[in-house]
C-alpha cells in the first residue's frame, strides 16, 4: 500500500495516462487525416473519369489515352511541317515562274537586237551596198535617213570600213535637233555590233 502512495507511482501513472491520452488524440487526428486524403484521392480520380458510357476508367485505358494524345500531337506537328513545306514549295514555284518570264523577256530583247541577214537577201544587199559605197557620204546619209536602222546596219556591214567610217562621221557632223542623227548613228553602230550573217 505504501507503494501506491509513493510519488514515483503517481509520476509513472501520470506519464502513462498522458502518453495514452496523446496516443488517443493522435489516433483520432490520424484517422481523420487519412479519411480526408482518401476522399481527396477519390475526388481526383472521379474528376479524371470520363462521362458515361466511358466510365470504366482503368490504368490501361489511361495509358492508351495518353499514347493516343501523344500520337495526335506528333500528327499535328507533321501536318504543320507539311504545310510549311508546301508554302515554301509554292513560293519557289512563283520565284521560278518570275525567273522564267525574265529569261524569256531577255531572250526576246536579245533576239530583237541581233540583226540576222538572211542568205536569200544577201545578193541584193551586196549590190545595194556596192552602189551606196560609190556615193559621197552626204548623199549616202541623205538616203540612209529614209531607211530604218536595221536596213542601214545590214548595208553598212557589207561596206568597207573606210566607207562606213565616212558615213558615220557624216551622221555625227550633222547632229540635228536634240542630236537625233548622233543618237541614230549610235543605234546603228549597236546593231552593227550585234549583226549575225546567215551561213550560206
Amino acid at each position: 500500500m505504501k507503494a501506491l502512495t509513493s510519488p514515483i507511482v503517481y509520476i509513472l501513472l501520470s506519464v502513462l495516462l498522458g502518453a495514452g491520452l496523446v496516443l488517443a488524440l493522435l489516433n483520432k487526428e490520424a484517422t481523420a487525416l487519412v479519411t480526408q486524403m482518401a476522399a481527396q484521392h477519390v475526388h481526383e480520380i472521379e474528376a479524371k473519369r470520363p462521362e458515361k458510357p466511358w466510365d470504366f476508367w482503368t490504368p490501361e485505358v489511361e495509358n492508351l489515352a495518353k499514347e493516343l494524345k501523344e500520337e495526335k500531337e506528333k500528327l499535328a506537328q507533321r501536318e504543320a511541317d507539311v504545310a510549311a513545306r508546301e508554302k515554301r514549295f509554292a513560293a519557289e514555284v512563283l520565284e521560278l515562274d518570275v525567273i522564267r518570264k525574265q529569261v524569256e523577256s531577255l531572250r526576246g530583247e536579245i533576239a530583237s537586237r541581233i540583226v540576222e541577214v538572211q542568205s536569200q537577201e544577201m545578193k541584193n544587199l551586196k549590190t545595194l551596198a556596192n552602189t551606196y559605197s560609190k556615193l559621197t557620204p552626204p548623199a549616202a546619209v541623205a538616203i540612209f535617213k529614209e531607211l530604218d536602222d536595221l536596213m542601214v546596219a545590214k548595208l553598212l556591214s557589207l561596206m568597207k570600213p573606210d566607207v562606213t567610217t565616212a558615213i558615220l562621221q557624216e551622221f555625227s557632223s550633222t547632229p540635228g535637233p536634240d542630236n537625233v542623227n548622233v543618237k541614230r548613228a549610235a543605234e546603228i553602230t549597236q546593231r552593227l555590233r550585234l549583226l549575225v550573217q546567215a551561213k550560206p
